[in-house]
């Protein structure tokens, strides 16, 4: 499956986060850029994702190949874990049945947030009109790829977000 997505700094949360639906994510990398090696549990469910570059150095959009796991595997797993963090996503509704992701890191990498929103086409990507408290687009930053991130502290990424 191909992933098409932009990722955004955000400059404001313009919603009660209570209201929404939101879901609480671990996920460690056994591998690093340029394809990463990830697993995730999401709730009560659990997954192994490889992430492979369609076009080199366009974060926009990737080949991601996901497979479920059970809980028994994940936790087989998890040892081999290089790095790793941890986000609570909220799904908050856009126009034109967009859905915006906004994760909210945890951990050492708490102040953090991005917002990111997955298109269907490259034409619907390239029309997007953001709303207002989206910030920066930061999707070509490799700063904001996940797997960049985990291990750090907001305070190693912090001059990325000016």
């Amino acid at each position: 499956m191909f992933e098409i997505e932009k990722t955004y700094l955000v400059k404001q949360i313009h919603t009660n986060l209570s209201e929404q639906r939101s879901q609480q994510i671990l996920q460690g990398y056994i591998s690093s850029s340029p394809s990463p090696l990830r697993i995730r549990k999401i709730g009560d469910t659990f997954e192994i994702t490889k992430k492979l570059p369609v076009k080199k150095g366009d974060f926009g959009i990737v080949e991601e190949i996901n497979i479920p796991i059970t809980r028994y595997e994940f936790a087989k797993l998890w040892p081999l874990v290089e790095k790793s963090l941890e986000k609570v996503r909220y799904f908050i509704p856009l126009e034109g049945n967009l859905i915006a992701e906004l994760d909210i890191f945890q951990g050492d990498l708490t102040g953090l947030s991005f917002v990111e929103v997955e298109f269907t086409s490259k034409i619907q990507m390239s029309s997007f009109q953001p709303p207002d408290w989206f910030g920066r687009d930061i999707t070509q930053e490799e700063f904001s790829a996940n797997v960049y991130l985990a291990g750090k502290t907001y305070q190693e990424i912090q001059a990325y977000l000016t």
